[in-house]
């Protein structure tokens, strides 16, 4: 039962995580059952690989988010690490606070499109190419709240190193 518990809180602290890992399961068990379809059976299914296209999209959307929760995505910083400590500050607020207007602005325009295009119905499986187009606003607004928290974390050292 603790495990269960265990898993249950895994699922509360990490949900974006918990939801690529089920993507990644979701995916393999589609293309499976396509393989399955058309080499097994000799009559593949329309919609698996449609399926398992929009669901690559939003794990690698999502993926991405995690990684700019988690700092994995390539910097640069050669030129950064020559500033002082009050500058190297300075500077991760501004790129911060430059990739949180980015992200919004996308995140606004990537929920106007995806409302835009709800007639638009996909070839395979006949589903609103909404919910595809979605994978854009939401991992980057899951984006902006990672980006947000990174902002208040800089301003709290920042308050701190004064001191």
């Amino acid at each position: 039962m603790t495990k269960f518990f265990g898993l249950l809180k895994g699922i509360y602290r990490k949900p974006v995580e918990f939801i690529c890992g089920s993507l990644m399961v979701a995916i393999t068990g589609v293309v499976f059952l396509q393989v399955v379809s058309r080499y097994v059976f000799r009559h593949p299914f329309d919609w698996p690989e449609e399926l398992a296209r929009f669901l690559f999209v939003w794990v690698a959307l999502l993926g991405a988010a995690l990684a700019l929760k988690r700092g994995a995505h390539f910097s640069i910083e050669a030129l950064v690490n020559r500033f002082s400590k009050r500058w190297k500050l300075f500077m991760a607020l501004f790129i911060h606070s430059l990739l949180g207007i980015f992200i919004l602005i996308v995140t606004i325009k990537g929920f106007e499109l995806a409302l835009r295009i709800r007639e638009q119905l996909s070839s395979g499986m006949e589903i609103s190419m909404t919910f595809p187009y979605l994978a854009v606003p939401v991992s980057f607004a899951i984006m902006f709240k990672y980006i947000l928290s990174d902002i208040y974390e800089l301003i709290k050292k920042e308050r701190y190193s004064e001191r």
